[in-house]
Protein backbone atom coordinates (compact mmCIF):
# COMPACT_ATOMS: atom_id res chain seq x y z
CA UNK A 1 0.00 0.00 0.00
CA UNK A 2 1.22 3.27 -1.27
CA UNK A 3 1.82 5.84 2.07
CA UNK A 4 -0.28 8.81 2.59
CA UNK A 5 0.63 12.32 1.59
CA UNK A 6 2.18 13.55 5.10
CA UNK A 7 1.28 16.91 6.06
CA UNK A 8 2.14 19.32 8.60
CA UNK A 9 -0.31 21.53 9.78
CA UNK A 10 1.50 24.19 11.90
CA UNK A 11 -1.39 25.38 14.95
CA UNK A 12 -2.42 29.57 15.19
CA UNK A 13 -0.63 31.53 17.10
CA UNK A 14 -0.43 35.32 18.08
CA UNK A 15 2.74 36.86 16.75
CA UNK A 16 3.32 40.53 18.17
CA UNK A 17 5.95 42.36 16.16
CA UNK A 18 8.63 44.24 17.72
CA UNK A 19 6.94 47.65 16.50
CA UNK A 20 3.56 47.35 17.05
CA UNK A 21 1.58 46.27 20.35
CA UNK A 22 -0.88 43.94 17.31
CA UNK A 23 -0.92 40.56 17.24
CA UNK A 24 -1.83 38.46 14.09
CA UNK A 25 -2.48 35.18 13.28
CA UNK A 26 -0.36 32.71 11.22
CA UNK A 27 -0.32 29.84 9.53
CA UNK A 28 2.47 28.20 8.65
CA UNK A 29 1.90 25.84 5.27
CA UNK A 30 3.81 22.69 5.35
CA UNK A 31 3.25 19.63 2.97
CA UNK A 32 5.36 16.69 2.05
CA UNK A 33 6.78 17.40 -1.80
CA UNK A 34 6.49 13.49 -2.62
CA UNK A 35 4.46 12.89 -6.02
CA UNK A 36 3.34 9.20 -5.48
CA UNK A 37 3.15 7.37 -8.50
CA UNK A 38 -1.06 7.06 -7.50
CA UNK A 39 -1.05 10.59 -7.61
CA UNK A 40 0.06 11.17 -10.90
CA UNK A 41 -2.34 8.96 -12.58
CA UNK A 42 -5.85 9.92 -13.85
CA UNK A 43 -9.10 10.48 -10.94
CA UNK A 44 -10.58 7.41 -10.08
CA UNK A 45 -12.26 6.28 -13.41
CA UNK A 46 -10.40 7.97 -15.75
CA UNK A 47 -8.91 6.47 -18.96
CA UNK A 48 -5.23 8.30 -19.81
CA UNK A 49 -6.85 10.16 -22.73
CA UNK A 50 -10.10 11.23 -20.69
CA UNK A 51 -9.49 14.51 -19.67
CA UNK A 52 -11.53 14.89 -16.36
CA UNK A 53 -12.55 18.48 -15.42
CA UNK A 54 -14.17 20.23 -12.73
CA UNK A 55 -18.21 21.10 -13.33
CA UNK A 56 -17.27 24.66 -13.15
CA UNK A 57 -21.52 24.97 -13.33
CA UNK A 58 -20.99 24.31 -9.63
CA UNK A 59 -19.63 27.82 -9.38
CA UNK A 60 -21.62 30.64 -9.12
CA UNK A 61 -20.19 34.04 -9.96
CA UNK A 62 -21.48 37.86 -9.11
CA UNK A 63 -24.12 39.06 -10.89
CA UNK A 64 -23.50 41.99 -13.50
CA UNK A 65 -20.22 42.80 -15.76
CA UNK A 66 -17.00 42.02 -14.12
CA UNK A 67 -13.72 42.78 -14.50
CA UNK A 68 -10.58 40.84 -12.72
CA UNK A 69 -7.48 41.92 -12.38
CA UNK A 70 -4.99 39.05 -12.69
CA UNK A 71 -1.20 39.11 -11.60
CA UNK A 72 1.19 36.64 -13.21
CA UNK A 73 4.94 36.12 -14.70
CA UNK A 74 3.88 33.63 -17.01
CA UNK A 75 4.02 34.46 -20.80
CA UNK A 76 0.79 34.16 -23.23
CA UNK A 77 -1.66 34.61 -20.40
CA UNK A 78 -3.46 36.84 -22.50
CA UNK A 79 -4.32 34.88 -25.33
CA UNK A 80 -5.33 31.90 -22.74
CA UNK A 81 -7.84 33.92 -20.73
CA UNK A 82 -9.82 34.74 -24.21
CA UNK A 83 -10.89 30.91 -23.81
CA UNK A 84 -12.34 31.81 -20.64
CA UNK A 85 -13.62 35.40 -21.49
CA UNK A 86 -15.48 33.38 -24.61
CA UNK A 87 -17.19 30.86 -21.84
CA UNK A 88 -17.93 33.80 -19.47
CA UNK A 89 -18.75 36.94 -22.13
CA UNK A 90 -19.70 38.71 -18.29
CA UNK A 91 -16.00 38.29 -16.92
CA UNK A 92 -13.29 40.13 -18.32
CA UNK A 93 -9.57 39.42 -17.26
CA UNK A 94 -7.19 42.17 -17.51
CA UNK A 95 -3.78 40.03 -17.07
CA UNK A 96 -0.68 42.57 -15.32
CA UNK A 97 2.51 40.78 -16.05
CA UNK A 98 4.73 42.66 -13.34
CA UNK A 99 7.60 40.28 -13.06
CA UNK A 100 7.86 37.16 -10.53
CA UNK A 101 9.78 36.72 -7.37
CA UNK A 102 10.48 39.67 -5.10
CA UNK A 103 9.50 42.12 -7.53
CA UNK A 104 5.94 41.16 -7.40
CA UNK A 105 5.29 40.02 -3.99
CA UNK A 106 6.98 43.68 -2.41
CA UNK A 107 4.16 45.46 -4.57
CA UNK A 108 1.68 42.78 -3.31
CA UNK A 109 2.38 42.87 0.45
CA UNK A 110 2.28 46.88 -0.13
CA UNK A 111 -0.85 46.44 -1.51
CA UNK A 112 -2.62 44.07 1.03
CA UNK A 113 -0.99 45.74 3.91
CA UNK A 114 -2.61 49.12 3.08
CA UNK A 115 -5.59 48.16 2.19
CA UNK A 116 -5.98 48.93 -1.41
CA UNK A 117 -4.70 48.49 -5.00
CA UNK A 118 -3.92 44.58 -4.70
CA UNK A 119 -5.48 42.55 -7.73
CA UNK A 120 -8.40 39.84 -7.31
CA UNK A 121 -5.92 37.09 -8.29
CA UNK A 122 -2.35 36.71 -7.69
CA UNK A 123 0.13 34.35 -9.00
CA UNK A 124 2.34 33.15 -5.51
CA UNK A 125 4.86 30.86 -5.17
CA UNK A 126 4.18 27.90 -2.70
CA UNK A 127 7.38 28.82 -0.54
CA UNK A 128 6.21 32.41 -0.06
CA UNK A 129 2.68 31.79 0.72
CA UNK A 130 2.76 31.65 4.37
CA UNK A 131 4.00 35.16 4.28
CA UNK A 132 0.82 36.32 2.61
CA UNK A 133 -1.32 34.46 4.98
CA UNK A 134 0.21 36.19 7.66
CA UNK A 135 -0.69 39.41 6.17
CA UNK A 136 -3.87 38.23 5.97
CA UNK A 137 -4.82 40.11 2.63
CA UNK A 138 -5.98 36.53 0.97
CA UNK A 139 -9.30 35.58 0.90
CA UNK A 140 -10.53 31.99 1.82
CA UNK A 141 -11.26 30.23 -1.68
CA UNK A 142 -13.26 27.86 0.25
CA UNK A 143 -15.75 29.91 1.04
CA UNK A 144 -16.52 30.06 -2.55
CA UNK A 145 -16.59 26.29 -3.57
CA UNK A 146 -12.74 25.64 -3.77
CA UNK A 147 -13.14 22.50 -2.39
CA UNK A 148 -15.13 20.99 -5.28
CA UNK A 149 -11.79 21.25 -7.49
CA UNK A 150 -9.81 19.54 -4.79
CA UNK A 151 -9.86 15.98 -6.56
CA UNK A 152 -8.91 17.68 -9.63
CA UNK A 153 -5.06 18.32 -8.87
CA UNK A 154 -2.44 16.12 -7.60
CA UNK A 155 -2.52 15.55 -3.64
CA UNK A 156 0.80 17.08 -1.72
CA UNK A 157 0.32 20.66 -4.10
CA UNK A 158 -3.55 21.16 -2.98
CA UNK A 159 -1.93 20.81 0.72
CA UNK A 160 0.61 23.37 -0.13
CA UNK A 161 -2.60 25.58 -0.19
CA UNK A 162 -4.80 23.93 2.46
CA UNK A 163 -2.90 23.72 5.15
CA UNK A 164 -5.93 22.40 7.38
CA UNK A 165 -8.06 20.94 4.47
CA UNK A 166 -10.64 22.75 4.51
CA UNK A 167 -9.36 26.39 4.01
CA UNK A 168 -8.15 27.11 0.59
CA UNK A 169 -5.42 30.21 -0.13
CA UNK A 170 -5.14 29.60 -3.46
CA UNK A 171 -5.56 27.12 -6.91
CA UNK A 172 -2.00 25.13 -7.49
CA UNK A 173 -0.84 25.92 -10.99
CA UNK A 174 2.38 24.55 -11.38
CA UNK A 175 5.63 22.38 -9.51
CA UNK A 176 9.23 22.29 -10.10
CA UNK A 177 10.73 18.96 -9.24
CA UNK A 178 14.60 19.51 -10.49
CA UNK A 179 16.41 17.91 -13.46
CA UNK A 180 19.64 18.46 -15.04
CA UNK A 181 19.19 19.98 -17.98
CA UNK A 182 22.28 19.82 -20.88
CA UNK A 183 23.32 20.61 -24.50
CA UNK A 184 23.71 17.59 -26.46
CA UNK A 185 25.70 19.38 -28.81
CA UNK A 186 28.23 20.44 -26.66
CA UNK A 187 28.08 17.05 -24.89
CA UNK A 188 28.75 15.27 -28.50
CA UNK A 189 31.75 18.38 -29.31
CA UNK A 190 33.97 17.81 -26.13
CA UNK A 191 32.91 13.87 -25.63
CA UNK A 192 31.28 14.00 -22.41
CA UNK A 193 28.92 11.61 -21.04
CA UNK A 194 26.13 12.50 -19.37
CA UNK A 195 26.85 12.31 -15.42
CA UNK A 196 24.85 10.01 -12.96
CA UNK A 197 26.99 11.56 -9.81
CA UNK A 198 28.10 14.56 -8.86
CA UNK A 199 31.56 13.40 -9.13
CA UNK A 200 31.37 12.42 -12.62
CA UNK A 201 29.77 16.48 -13.23
CA UNK A 202 33.06 17.38 -11.62
CA UNK A 203 35.03 15.35 -13.59
CA UNK A 204 33.23 16.37 -16.55
CA UNK A 205 33.38 20.37 -15.61
CA UNK A 206 37.19 20.04 -15.38
CA UNK A 207 37.46 18.25 -18.71
CA UNK A 208 35.14 20.65 -20.71
CA UNK A 209 36.89 23.56 -18.79
CA UNK A 210 40.60 22.33 -20.34
CA UNK A 211 39.16 21.20 -24.13
CA UNK A 212 37.45 24.48 -24.80
CA UNK A 213 40.04 26.53 -23.15
CA UNK A 214 38.07 28.06 -20.06
CA UNK A 215 35.45 29.10 -22.50
CA UNK A 216 32.54 26.67 -21.99
CA UNK A 217 31.31 26.40 -18.37
CA UNK A 218 29.77 23.10 -17.38
CA UNK A 219 27.39 24.24 -15.69
CA UNK A 220 25.43 27.53 -13.37
CA UNK A 221 24.64 28.24 -9.88
CA UNK A 222 22.56 30.56 -9.47
CA UNK A 223 23.31 33.42 -6.91
CA UNK A 224 20.19 35.00 -6.18
CA UNK A 225 17.70 31.92 -6.05
CA UNK A 226 18.35 30.36 -2.75
CA UNK A 227 15.56 28.26 -3.47
CA UNK A 228 17.49 26.66 -6.04
CA UNK A 229 20.03 25.83 -3.47
CA UNK A 230 17.56 24.75 -1.33
CA UNK A 231 16.34 22.27 -3.95
CA UNK A 232 19.68 20.55 -4.38
CA UNK A 233 20.19 20.43 -0.69
CA UNK A 234 17.02 19.07 -0.04
CA UNK A 235 17.22 16.14 -2.46
CA UNK A 236 20.13 15.09 -0.06
CA UNK A 237 18.23 14.89 2.84
CA UNK A 238 18.24 18.90 4.04
CA UNK A 239 15.90 20.59 6.21
CA UNK A 240 15.34 24.14 6.04
CA UNK A 241 12.04 24.90 8.77
CA UNK A 242 9.98 22.39 11.03
CA UNK A 243 7.73 22.53 13.77
CA UNK A 244 7.99 20.77 16.67
CA UNK A 245 4.56 21.58 18.64
CA UNK A 246 3.98 25.44 18.79
CA UNK A 247 7.53 26.13 17.89
CA UNK A 248 9.55 26.86 14.86
CA UNK A 249 12.93 24.69 14.25
CA UNK A 250 15.25 26.56 11.46
CA UNK A 251 17.97 24.67 10.38
CA UNK A 252 19.47 27.18 7.00
CA UNK A 253 22.78 25.65 7.88
CA UNK A 254 22.19 22.39 7.94
CA UNK A 255 24.70 19.53 6.88
CA UNK A 256 23.00 18.97 3.13
CA UNK A 257 23.23 22.37 2.63
CA UNK A 258 26.42 22.98 3.59
CA UNK A 259 27.88 20.22 1.46
CA UNK A 260 26.25 21.04 -1.19
CA UNK A 261 27.25 24.79 -1.45
CA UNK A 262 30.73 23.57 -0.30
CA UNK A 263 30.74 21.62 -4.04
CA UNK A 264 29.35 24.71 -5.85
CA UNK A 265 31.40 27.04 -4.21
CA UNK A 266 34.38 25.18 -5.31
CA UNK A 267 33.17 24.91 -9.33
CA UNK A 268 32.82 28.62 -9.43
CA UNK A 269 36.06 29.32 -7.97
CA UNK A 270 37.67 27.14 -10.11
CA UNK A 271 36.20 28.78 -13.11
CA UNK A 272 34.10 25.74 -14.47
CA UNK A 273 30.62 27.20 -13.76
CA UNK A 274 29.35 30.17 -14.32
CA UNK A 275 27.62 32.28 -11.75
CA UNK A 276 25.77 35.06 -14.04
CA UNK A 277 22.34 36.13 -12.20
CA UNK A 278 19.39 34.11 -13.45
CA UNK A 279 16.76 34.99 -15.63
CA UNK A 280 19.06 38.11 -16.99
CA UNK A 281 20.58 39.18 -20.90
CA UNK A 282 23.72 38.03 -19.29
CA UNK A 283 22.55 34.78 -18.74
CA UNK A 284 20.47 33.83 -21.78
CA UNK A 285 23.05 35.45 -24.39
CA UNK A 286 25.70 32.94 -22.85
CA UNK A 287 22.77 30.26 -22.87
CA UNK A 288 22.27 30.58 -26.55
CA UNK A 289 26.39 31.25 -27.66
CA UNK A 290 27.00 27.87 -26.00
CA UNK A 291 28.92 29.10 -23.48
CA UNK A 292 27.18 27.11 -20.94
CA UNK A 293 26.43 23.22 -21.31
CA UNK A 294 23.75 22.20 -18.60
CA UNK A 295 21.94 23.77 -15.46
CA UNK A 296 19.90 22.28 -12.90
CA UNK A 297 16.53 23.31 -13.97
CA UNK A 298 12.75 22.80 -12.42
CA UNK A 299 10.21 21.21 -14.33
CA UNK A 300 9.14 24.90 -15.52
CA UNK A 301 13.12 25.68 -16.70
CA UNK A 302 12.64 23.98 -20.44
CA UNK A 303 9.58 26.25 -20.67
CA UNK A 304 11.82 29.35 -20.12
CA UNK A 305 14.96 28.33 -21.58
CA UNK A 306 12.91 27.60 -24.79
CA UNK A 307 10.77 30.87 -24.81
CA UNK A 308 13.53 33.28 -23.90
CA UNK A 309 16.28 31.68 -26.73
CA UNK A 310 13.63 30.93 -28.87
CA UNK A 311 15.55 29.68 -32.02
CA UNK A 312 19.21 29.71 -30.40
CA UNK A 313 20.17 25.81 -29.51
CA UNK A 314 17.07 24.87 -29.97
CA UNK A 315 16.86 21.16 -30.54
CA UNK A 316 20.11 21.20 -29.09
CA UNK A 317 18.95 20.52 -25.58
CA UNK A 318 18.19 17.39 -23.31
CA UNK A 319 17.23 16.45 -20.21
CA UNK A 320 18.95 13.81 -17.92
CA UNK A 321 17.53 12.59 -13.70
CA UNK A 322 19.34 14.98 -11.38
CA UNK A 323 23.03 13.32 -10.57
CA UNK A 324 23.20 11.43 -7.00
CA UNK A 325 25.42 11.91 -4.17
CA UNK A 326 26.71 8.38 -4.68
CA UNK A 327 26.72 5.80 -7.23
CA UNK A 328 24.15 3.36 -7.57
CA UNK A 329 21.47 4.68 -4.82
CA UNK A 330 18.36 5.55 -6.14
CA UNK A 331 16.90 8.49 -7.35
CA UNK A 332 15.97 11.64 -5.24
CA UNK A 333 15.51 14.73 -6.27
CA UNK A 334 14.19 18.15 -4.92
CA UNK A 335 11.88 20.78 -5.65
CA UNK A 336 12.04 24.53 -6.65
CA UNK A 337 9.27 26.29 -6.90
CA UNK A 338 5.81 25.90 -7.88
CA UNK A 339 3.20 28.36 -7.64
CA UNK A 340 -0.71 28.52 -7.04
CA UNK A 341 -3.32 31.45 -7.77
CA UNK A 342 -4.47 33.31 -4.82
CA UNK A 343 -7.81 35.39 -4.43
CA UNK A 344 -7.40 38.47 -2.09
CA UNK A 345 -9.51 40.05 0.19
CA UNK A 346 -9.57 43.12 -1.19
CA UNK A 347 -11.26 41.81 -5.15
CA UNK A 348 -15.29 42.28 -5.37
CA UNK A 349 -15.53 39.27 -7.18
CA UNK A 350 -14.58 36.77 -4.98
CA UNK A 351 -16.52 34.03 -6.78
CA UNK A 352 -15.69 35.46 -9.84
CA UNK A 353 -11.75 35.00 -9.16
CA UNK A 354 -12.54 31.79 -7.66
CA UNK A 355 -13.81 30.08 -10.87
CA UNK A 356 -11.45 31.71 -13.14
CA UNK A 357 -8.77 30.57 -11.12
CA UNK A 358 -9.48 27.15 -10.94
CA UNK A 359 -10.80 26.84 -14.50
CA UNK A 360 -6.98 28.47 -15.28
CA UNK A 361 -5.71 25.53 -13.70
CA UNK A 362 -7.76 22.95 -14.60
CA UNK A 363 -9.32 22.69 -18.07
CA UNK A 364 -7.79 21.02 -20.43
CA UNK A 365 -7.06 24.23 -22.92
CA UNK A 366 -4.97 26.27 -20.50
CA UNK A 367 -2.81 23.64 -18.96
CA UNK A 368 -1.48 22.40 -22.27
CA UNK A 369 -1.16 26.17 -23.80
CA UNK A 370 0.55 27.11 -20.18
CA UNK A 371 2.94 24.28 -20.87
CA UNK A 372 3.85 24.85 -24.51
CA UNK A 373 4.34 28.70 -24.34
CA UNK A 374 5.71 29.13 -21.20
CA UNK A 375 6.74 25.29 -19.77
CA UNK A 376 4.27 25.01 -16.75
CA UNK A 377 4.32 21.94 -15.55
CA UNK A 378 0.88 21.16 -14.80
CA UNK A 379 -0.03 20.00 -11.20
CA UNK A 380 -3.57 19.32 -12.80
CA UNK A 381 -4.30 15.12 -12.43
CA UNK A 382 -5.52 14.69 -16.31
CA UNK A 383 -3.06 17.71 -17.48
CA UNK A 384 -0.42 15.56 -16.53
CA UNK A 385 -1.71 12.30 -18.20
CA UNK A 386 -2.78 13.87 -21.23
CA UNK A 387 -0.81 13.37 -24.36
CA UNK A 388 -1.21 16.78 -26.02
CA UNK A 389 1.75 17.92 -23.48
CA UNK A 390 4.22 15.37 -24.82
CA UNK A 391 4.24 16.98 -28.31
CA UNK A 392 7.52 16.36 -29.65
CA UNK A 393 6.87 18.86 -32.30
CA UNK A 394 5.75 21.80 -29.58
CA UNK A 395 7.78 23.54 -27.43
CA UNK A 396 9.45 22.83 -24.65
CA UNK A 397 9.46 18.96 -26.29
CA UNK A 398 10.60 20.35 -29.42
CA UNK A 399 13.37 22.89 -27.78
CA UNK A 400 14.63 19.33 -26.24
CA UNK A 401 15.18 17.42 -29.46
CA UNK A 402 11.22 15.55 -29.35
CA UNK A 403 11.83 14.59 -25.89
CA UNK A 404 9.29 13.38 -23.39
CA UNK A 405 9.79 15.96 -20.51
CA UNK A 406 7.15 15.14 -18.74
CA UNK A 407 7.54 11.97 -18.50
CA UNK A 408 11.18 12.61 -16.80
CA UNK A 409 10.34 15.30 -15.09
CA UNK A 410 6.94 13.50 -12.98
CA UNK A 411 10.22 10.85 -12.45
CA UNK A 412 11.34 13.47 -10.99
CA UNK A 413 8.84 14.30 -8.42
CA UNK A 414 7.88 10.84 -7.61
CA UNK A 415 11.92 10.98 -6.40
CA UNK A 416 11.37 14.22 -3.72
CA UNK A 417 11.67 13.53 -0.38
CA UNK A 418 8.72 13.97 2.49
CA UNK A 419 7.96 16.18 5.32
CA UNK A 420 9.54 19.84 3.92
CA UNK A 421 8.26 22.82 5.33
CA UNK A 422 8.24 26.75 4.14
CA UNK A 423 8.46 29.52 6.92
CA UNK A 424 6.08 32.89 7.13
CA UNK A 425 9.31 34.56 7.06
CA UNK A 426 11.07 33.02 3.99
CA UNK A 427 11.02 36.13 1.89
CA UNK A 428 13.34 37.69 4.58
CA UNK A 429 15.77 34.48 4.14
CA UNK A 430 15.24 34.54 0.86
CA UNK A 431 16.84 37.98 0.43
CA UNK A 432 19.30 37.83 2.84
CA UNK A 433 20.38 34.75 1.30
CA UNK A 434 21.77 36.86 -1.52
CA UNK A 435 23.84 39.21 1.10
CA UNK A 436 25.47 35.86 1.90
CA UNK A 437 26.13 34.63 -1.23
CA UNK A 438 27.77 37.50 -2.35
CA UNK A 439 29.74 37.35 0.77
CA UNK A 440 31.42 34.30 -0.66
CA UNK A 441 31.85 34.99 -4.16
CA UNK A 442 33.86 37.97 -3.30
CA UNK A 443 36.24 36.06 -0.50
CA UNK A 444 34.99 37.43 2.45
CA UNK A 445 33.41 34.16 3.70
CA UNK A 446 33.64 30.40 3.50
CA UNK A 447 30.55 28.54 2.47
CA UNK A 448 30.01 27.90 6.04
CA UNK A 449 30.51 31.11 7.62
CA UNK A 450 27.81 32.01 4.69
CA UNK A 451 25.25 29.64 6.00
CA UNK A 452 26.30 30.18 9.34
CA UNK A 453 25.45 33.89 8.95
CA UNK A 454 22.04 32.98 6.88
CA UNK A 455 20.98 30.87 10.00
CA UNK A 456 21.71 33.87 12.54
CA UNK A 457 20.42 36.57 10.75
CA UNK A 458 16.83 35.22 9.53
CA UNK A 459 16.71 33.55 13.24
CA UNK A 460 17.33 37.11 14.55
CA UNK A 461 14.62 38.62 12.27
CA UNK A 462 12.07 35.85 12.65
CA UNK A 463 11.89 36.52 16.45
CA UNK A 464 11.90 40.06 16.01
CA UNK A 465 8.81 39.75 14.02
CA UNK A 466 7.40 37.75 17.14
CA UNK A 467 7.67 33.95 15.80
CA UNK A 468 8.40 31.25 18.13
CA UNK A 469 11.62 30.13 16.55
CA UNK A 470 14.58 28.44 17.56
CA UNK A 471 17.99 26.49 15.91
CA UNK A 472 19.37 23.40 16.25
Amino acid sequence: MAPNILSLILRNRELRTARAERTKVTIGIAASLTLLAASLLPASGASATEYKEPDYSKFKVEDGQITLEFWSWVGGLDNTVKDFERAYPNIKVHVNNVGGGPAEYQKLQTALKAGSGAPDVAQIEYDFLPSFIVTDGLADMAQYGANEAKPYFVPWTWGQVSPDGKTVFGIPQDSGPLALNYNKKIFDQYGLSVPTTWDEYAQDAEKLDKASGGKVKMGHFYPTQAPWLIGLAWANGGVFFKAQGDTWIQTLNNAAAEKTLTYWSDLVKKGFVSSIPGFTAEYYTALGAGQIASSVEAAWGPGVTAASLIDKTSGDWRAAPLPQWSKGEPLRSGNWGGSCDAVTKQSKHPKAATLFAIWLNASKNPVVANWIQFGIFPVAISGLADPDLNAPDKNPSKFFGGQNLVELYSDASKAVSVDFAWAPWFAFANDNYNKQIDALFTGKMTPKQALDAWQDECLKNAKADGYDVKGQ
